[in-house]
């Protein structure tokens, strides 16, 4: 996972999925030492508390290798003195590092209400068509339904729930683990169009799409 170049192919695939008329930009990270993890819209209302200000909304852009880009509902600050906007909500990588500058596309129809406490799915478009990775993206749609089965903020899910949504977490890691290898049989596509060569595989050897059986007897057969 990481932060994509503004003027990316996949940035801009991303851009035309949302129909934004808006160029992505780079924002820093500020996020107070109070600020909560995953509250955007609270932590920029805090700040314009304290400092006046504007609240303005769109997406954080992620990119995952090559398998997807993201765009997850965000707000961030406007300061609206002429300074750069900031984003006051901590983020970190799967990898533990801190992101000191995100990815944004500001949005005019953007809304939110402070009154739900659901989560907005993330938009998520695939760079390669690979029904592994698209079963995947589906998971995590249905992660984002699971947990909205639960009222409340920062509340504990319940044990069956949280075995669910561990459950899929678990499954989605293993598709996107088997469409990040090469494709077998035939020529694969990748995003920018690049032709892969086909792998010469053993037809006793473990097959790639991570299954435990011998090619022979598995995409090989």
């Amino acid at each position: 996972m990481f932060v994509p170049k503004a003027n990316s192919d996949a940035v801009q695939k991303l851009r035309e999925f949302l129909g934004a008329d808006k160029d992505a930009f780079v924002i820093k990270v500020a996020a107070p030492s109070d600020a909560r993890d995953r509250n955007c819209y609270i932590n920029v209302r805090d700040q314009m508390e304290k400092s006046g200000g504007k609240m303005r909304l769109g997406w954080a852009v992620w990119q995952h290798s090559d398998l997807f880009i993201e765009a997850e509902p965000h707000a961030v600050y406007d300061p609206d003195d002429g300074k750069p906007w900031i984003d006051c909500t901590p983020h970190v990588f799967p990898d533990g590092s801190k992101v000191w500058e995100i990815l944004f596309i500001p949005s005019d129809n953007a809304t939110y209400d402070f009154n739900t406490t659901d989560l907005p799915d993330n938009v998520r478009v695939p760079l390669r068509d690979d029904p592994r990775l698209l079963e995947a993206l589906k998971l995590f749609s249905e992660k984002t339904r699971l947990m909205n089965s639960v009222q409340g903020i920062d509340v504990y899910l319940p044990q069956d729930v949280a075995r669910e949504v561990v459950k899929i977490d678990l499954q989605a890691s293993m598709l996107l683990a088997q469409a990040s290898q090469p494709p077998v049989g035939g020529h694969g596509l990748s995003f920018r169009g690049e032709e892969r060569k086909r792998e010469k595989i053993g037809r006793n050897d473990p097959c790639p799409c991570g299954s435990g059986n011998k090619f022979k007897r598995c995409c090989g057969a």
